[in-house]
């Protein structure tokens, strides 16, 4: 189907709908779709959110500039890469992350503090490293909360930790996917 573009409001007393097509094998699946009553999303639709300006400490440790991002109400995290915008340097030594629910916590992406640098010296720009999320026990007699989940808008907070004593900061991204539920 060909783009269309209008100078005015475009108005439908059906409704609108936002389709994906599979291009293998051409199954349409309803992404967002409008009603009468007011836009229906579907809820399974991935968001993208960020938390900029993550600096490696210039003394082992602690980002200095730990991360932070807002998860909205009724979402769940479903994944976390790191990005290197700007090349940290250290002395020989490693770089990790954590991603939890308080300013050093790892309840949502465990610490590990060799994943992005492990003895070495210096990340370059556009690095991506992939994260993986805390899993939540599934055979218990009551099955917990996911830790990627919130009924409540809550802040994220994204760490960067070094070994080793930094001579330049660098500079990361957490890149964070989240599916709204409800």
């Amino acid at each position: 189907m060909g783009n269309s573009t209008f100078s005015g409001p475009v108005r439908s007393e059906g409704g609108f709908q936002i389709i994906s097509k599979n291009a293998t094998t051409g199954t349409e699946t309803t992404v967002a779709s409008t009603a009468s009553t007011g836009i229906v999303t579907n809820k399974y639709v991935k968001h993208v959110g960020y938390a900029t300006g993550v600096t490696v400490n210039t003394t082992a440790g602690d980002s200095p500039t730990i991360g932070e991002f807002t998860q909205p109400a009724n979402t769940i995290i479903t994944d976390i890469k790191i990005f290197c915008d700007t090349s940290p340097v250290i002395g020989t030594g490693d770089i990790g992350y954590e991603v939890g629910t308080s300013s050093s916590g790892a309840q949502i992406v465990a610490a590990i503090t060799d994943e992005i640098l492990d003895g070495g010296t210096t990340v370059v720009v556009g690095n991506v490293t992939t994260t993986t999320l805390v899993a939540t026990t599934q055979s218990a007699t009551t099955a917990p909360v996911s830790a990627q989940y919130t009924s409540a808008e809550r802040t994220i907070f994204c760490n960067i930790t070094n070994t080793v004593d930094a001579t330049t900061a660098g500079s990361f991204t957490f890149i964070i996917e989240y599916v709204q539920i409800a």
